[in-house]
């Protein structure tokens, strides 16, 4: 049976730690965890008296000598851990296995190898039973087979992986993901449930057979969001969308078809930048207030509540206590929610913007900045990244620099969406030179062109009678 060894080096550097462990003075209030992520991906609550409970029938086990307070001592340790790592990021939710790691080294760090080595061999024969469903709930041999049989389909394991982690739905009544015929299960059943007869029972068995072997594939935003996602809004269904923001009511439509895992190309181009309000100057007045619904029309709503309480003069004090913790499962969407952290971030940070700019209006940059950071935290949230492009002026000069060099330390939204200049007629030498100038030396391949001024030969006559009024405020989707 193979068994970690301990060393000389890691007696050295547990040695090492545990002379620079300091407890933190008593006026600090510690972060402590409360919750844990299990095995199987389930959140629950965290206890630290689990841990002591552990830690004391290891030492029952081995009869070695201890302070009688030990198992009390070890756990408080662990969570001091856990504590210093929460500090750091808010939304962190520590893992079964992490706390089992921090709990064979303070064995070790206490002076308690021989409960250290049986706790070690306790976990590695606990390991080896889960992987032969030997153990109390290991994977039942069902989905076992599900797995095996879905393992065909998929080319490599990169793709594997990109199934799982972004289309497989969870089911929490069996606490696992779908296999990818059940994925595929469901999508064709949703199909069923709104084409009715239009098919027959022999075309939807075919169309499911062609679709499992992936010789022919239907639309993969819904193959994802097929089921309860899409009956709550059928905007899940959809794969891009367009909007160039007049009102600030359009920075929440933004949030809300993002969350929903569509992509959004959207116009910071001046003439829409300049229809939003002027911001006026603060008048001092007591904050309005705003307890925000942990909803995907909640997130929303507090934007544009935010933006138009601000813009009109007055502050806001928003109350987040409704919204559900970091890495709570998302049952409607998938994934894991990111917590009241991210849409914080995103609320402080357009707070910022607009009052920066009392008596004006917000910039192409402000406007840009805004929406990406809408982006990132919708990242932050569930299993599907943001997909966004941002249209701009060819002049605008700061949109052009926008993600020069190392942008990313000071403004990280902004790698959130992809960036194109607007091209309404042919530019000149000097423009196009300018352009390309600044693509190189940015480093970042960005701006990219998007060639609104063409539309009007390309389209087909029949349609450019219905799209002509619409020509000046037109854009592209990611």
């Amino acid at each position: 049976m193979a068994i970690r060894s301990y060393s000389a080096d890691r007696k050295k550097v547990a040695a090492k730690t545990a002379r620079q462990r300091k407890s933190p003075p008593e006026h600090i209030q510690l972060f402590v965890p409360t919750q844990i992520r299990k095995r199987n991906g389930t959140v629950v609550d965290f206890d630290k008296t689990r841990i002591s409970i552990v830690v004391q029938k290891a030492l029952n086990a081995t009869k070695e000598e201890h302070k009688e307070n030990i198992p009390q001592e070890i756990a408080e340790a662990v969570v001091r851990d856990l504590g210093m790592s929460l500090e750091k990021d808010k939304r962190y939710i520590p893992a079964v296995e992490e706390v089992q790691d921090l709990v064979e080294r303070e064995l070790v760090l206490h002076k308690l190898p021989k409960t250290a080595k049986a706790y070690i061999l306790y976990r590695e024969e606990h390991s080896k039973l889960r992987e032969r469903g030997e153990l109390k709930g290991g994977v039942p041999e069902h989905v076992k087979k599900l797995v095996t049989e879905s393992k065909q389909y998929f080319r490599n394991q990169l793709a594997e992986y990109v199934y799982y982690s972004t289309y497989s739905k969870w089911i929490p009544e069996e606490g696992r993901r779908e296999a990818w015929k059940e994925t595929v299960r469901r999508y064709v059943d949703f199909m069923k449930e709104k084409l009715g007869d239009k098919l027959s029972e022999k075309e939807y068995a075919e169309i499911q057979e062609y679709i499992i072997s992936m010789k022919s594939l239907g639309s993969m935003r819904l193959l994802w969001s097929a089921g309860t996602a899409v009956r709550k809004t059928n905007v899940c269904a959809y794969n891009c969308s367009f909007i160039a923001p007049t009102q600030w009511r359009d920075f929440a439509e933004i949030a809300y078809i993002s969350m929903c895992g569509t992509g959004v190309g959207f116009s910071v181009e001046h003439q829409n930048v300049e229809k939003l309000p002027m911001i006026e100057r603060q008048t001092g007045e007591k904050p309005l207030a705003f307890v925000i619904p942990d909803s995907k029309e909640g997130w929303a709503d507090a934007i544009t509540f935010g933006l138009t309480t601000w813009s009109s003069g007055r502050d806001v004090e928003f109350d987040y206590g409704q919204i559900r913790p970091a890495g709570a499962r998302l049952k409607t969407m998938g994934g894991r929610a990111s917590g009241p952290a991210s849409l914080k971030a995103l609320l402080d940070l357009a707070r910022q913007k607009m009052l920066a700019r009392q008596g004006r209006r917000l910039s192409t940059l402000d406007v840009h900045d805004i929406i990406c950071k809408i982006g990132e935290i919708v990242v932050a949230g569930g299993v599907r990244r943001s997909a966004l492009i941002s249209l701009s002026d060819l002049d605008d000069v700061e949109m052009r620099e926008a993600k020069n060099g190392q942008f990313y330390l000071a403004n990280a939204q902004r790698s959130m969406a992809n960036n194109s200049a607007v091209y309404n007629e042919q530019p000149t030498i000097r423009e196009f030179l300018d352009e390309w100038a600044n693509l190189v030396k940015s480093g970042s391949g960005e701006r990219g062109i998007f060639n609104r001024g063409s539309l009007k030969k390309q389209l087909p006559a029949r349609r450019w009678k219905v799209f002509a009024k619409d020509f000046w405020t037109s854009g592209t989707n990611p």
